[in-house]
C-alpha cells in the first residue's frame, strides 16, 4: 500500500502520518441536519434493498448449519417388505445398512424389515473441516456485502436529500430573480406610459421576465422527482411522504477539509475490500474440499432393527444388528476429480486478482474524491467573489440607468449575469455536497454502528422439524 494518497498534498500527508482520520462511523451527522438524520434512520430500518442484503446474509448463516450437519453422524429409520416368491422381500425396500444385518438362519423367507441405521463419515482428509471453514468465510463475505449495501444506501439518501435542498435553493434564487425583473418591468412600463422611454425597453424587460418564468415548472418537477427518490430509498411510496420535505430548506454547511487518513486504513474500513478478501478465503478453503475428494472416504455404519418371516402376526420377530467400517476410494475417473481441483485453484486465483483490483480501485476512488471536493471548494470561493462583483455591477447599472446615462439593455445584461452567476454558485454548492458524499463513501465508513443482526432459528432434527411444519403449515413471510 502507498504511504499516502496522491491527491493529498505534502501538508495533508504529514497530518495523516499521525493516523488522524475523519470520523466516518456516522459521517452524515457532521452536516447537523435533523431531517437528514431522520431519513437515514428510516432508510436503515425499512429499506427493501437493505432487507434483501440481510436475507442473503441469513441464507449464508443457514448454509453454515447445512455444512456442519453434513459432518455429523446421521440417523435414520426405514421399513420394507412385501409378499412374493423371493427369499428376502425387504432387500431393496429397507436401507442397505439394515439389510446387511439380516439373518436368514431358520427362516425360509424374510417378509418384513424394520429398524434404524446410522452413518458417520470420518473426516480423515479434512473435507468437512475445509467445507465448514469455507461456509464461515461465506458468512463473513455476506456480512461485508450487506455493509456495502448499507453505506451505499446512506450515501444515496444523503445525496438525494442534498440535491433536493440544492434544487429548492435554485428555485428560491429563480423566484427572487423573477421578482426583481418583475419590478424592473413594471418600472419600465411606467416610464413608457409617461413617455420617458421607448417600447423596445418594455419589450426587452417582458422578454426577460417570460424567459425566467418558463424555468419554474421544470424546476418544480425536478424537486418532486428528488422527493420521490427519497421516498423509495426509505421504503415508502412517494404519496406517503405527504407534505414532508415540501418546505424549502438550505443546503447544510459543508466542512472545509476532511482527513482521509492513510491508504492502508481502507483495508480495515471498506466493506467491499473485506468482501473480496473473504470471497478469496472461501475459494481457498474450497480447494481443500476438492482435494479431499481425491482420497478415500472412510465411514462407520451401524444398524439395529428386527426381521419377520411369513405369517405377519403369527411369525416371530427376530432382532438384528450390524456395525462396521466402510471405505470408498476413487481409482479411475479419467481426471475428473483432478480437474475439479484445478478449477477450484483457478477460481481462487481469479478472486485473488479481484481482491487486488478492489484495493486499487478503492485508493483511486479516494484520490479522485479528494481532488474533486477540493476543486469544488476552490470553485465556490471564486464564484463567491464573482457574485459579489455581479451584484455591485447591477447596482451601478441601475443607478446609471436612473440618471439616464445608459439604456435598459445594460441593466438587463447586468441582471442576467448576476442571475447566471448566482445559479452557478448554487450548482457549485450542490456539486460540492455531492463530492462530499462521494468522498465519505470512498472512505468506507458508516456501517460500524449497525452490526447487530437478528438470529436465525436453531435448526431442528428432521423429525422435530416435520412436526413443527405440521403444527404451523402456513409459517413463512
Amino acid at each position: 500500500m502507498p504511504a499516502g494518497f496522491a491527491a493529498a498534498g505534502a501538508a495533508a500527508q504529514r497530518a495523516a502520518a499521525d493516523h488522524r482520520v475523519a470520523d466516518t462511523a456516522k459521517w452524515w451527522r457532521t452536516l447537523h441536519d435533523r431531517e437528514l438524520d431522520s431519513l437515514i434512520d428510516r432508510a436503515i430500518a425499512a429499506s427493501p434493498t437493505l432487507e434483501i442484503a440481510l436475507d442473503r446474509l441469513q441464507q449464508a448463516r443457514a448454509q453454515e448449519f447445512v455444512v456442519i450437519g453434513s459432518a455429523l453422524p446421521m440417523l435414520g429409520g426405514s421399513e420394507g417388505g412385501g409378499i412374493g416368491t423371493g427369499s428376502d422381500l425387504g432387500r431393496g425396500r429397507a436401507s442397505q445398512t439394515l439389510v446387511s444385518a439380516e439373518n436368514g438362519a431358520g427362516i425360509g423367507q424374510i417378509n418384513n424389515l424394520v429398524g434404524f441405521d446410522a452413518a458417520w463419515e470420518i473426516d480423515v482428509f479434512g473435507k468437512y473441516r475445509r467445507a465448514i471453514e469455507a461456509a464461515q468465510y461465506g458468512v463473513e463475505a455476506a456480512i461485508a456485502a450487506r455493509n456495502v449495501v448499507l453505506i451505499s444506501l446512506v450515501a444515496d439518501v444523503t445525496r438525494a436529500y442534498l440535491d433536493l435542498r440544492a434544487l429548492q435553493m435554485r428555485l428560491a434564487v429563480l423566484r427572487k430573480q423573477i421578482e426583481v425583473v418583475q419590478k424592473y418591468a413594471d418600472f419600465v412600463q411606467e416610464r413608457f406610459s409617461r413617455g420617458i422611454t421607448n417600447e423596445l425597453d418594455v419589450t426587452l424587460a417582458q422578454r426577460q421576465l417570460a424567459e425566467l418564468q418558463s424555468e419554474i415548472e421544470p424546476l418544480l418537477a425536478e424537486i418532486n422527482a428528488a422527493r420521490y427518490v427519497i421516498a423509495v430509498l426509505i421504503g415508502e411510496f412517494p404519496e406517503s411522504l405527504g407534505q414532508e420535505l415540501k418546505r424549502p430548506g438550505m443546503l447544510p454547511a459543508l466542512p472545509g477539509r476532511i482527513r482521509s487518513g492513510l491508504p492502508i486504513d481502507l483495508l480495515r474500513r471498506r466493506p467491499d475490500i473485506a468482501e473480496a478478501e473473504r470471497q478469496l478465503a472461501n475459494a481457498n478453503a474450497l480447494i481443500g474440499v476438492a482435494t479431499a475428494d481425491l482420497f478415500p472416504q472412510i465411514a462407520v455404519t451401524a444398524s439395529y432393527g428386527a426381521q419377520q418371516g411369513p405369517g405377519l402376526m403369527q411369525a416371530p420377530i427376530n432382532p438384528i444388528w450390524s456395525v462396521g467400517p466402510a471405505l470408498a476410494a476413487p481409482l479411475l475417473d479419467f481426471g475428473r476429480l483432478d480437474a475439479l481441483v484445478e478449477k477450484a485453484d483457478y477460481r481462487s486465483r481469479e478472486l485473488l486478482f479481484n481482491y487486488k483490483q478492489t484495493v486499487l480501485n478503492a485508493v483511486r476512488e479516494v484520490d479522485t474524491a479528494v481532488d474533486a471536493y477540493t476543486a469544488q471548494q476552490a470553485r465556490l470561493r471564486r464564484l463567491a467573489d464573482a457574485l459579489k462583483a455581479a451584484r455591485r455591477a447591477v447596482a451601478l447599472a441601475t443607478e446609471r440607468f436612473d440618471r439616464g446615462l445608459i439604456d435598459s439593455l445594460n441593466v438587463i445584461d447586468a441582471q442576467r449575469q448576476e442571475f447566471a452567476i448566482e445559479q452557478q454558485y448554487v450548482s457549485a454548492q450542490q456539486s460540492a455536497a455531492e463530492q462530499l458524499v462521494t468522498l465519505y463513501k470512498s472512505l468506507g465508513g458508516g456501517w460500524e454502528d449497525y452490526q447487530i443482526f437478528p438470529p436465525i432459528p436453531l435448526p431442528l432434527p428432521a423429525i422435530a422439524a416435520a412436526f413443527k411444519s405440521l403444527l404451523a403449515p402456513n409459517a413463512g413471510p
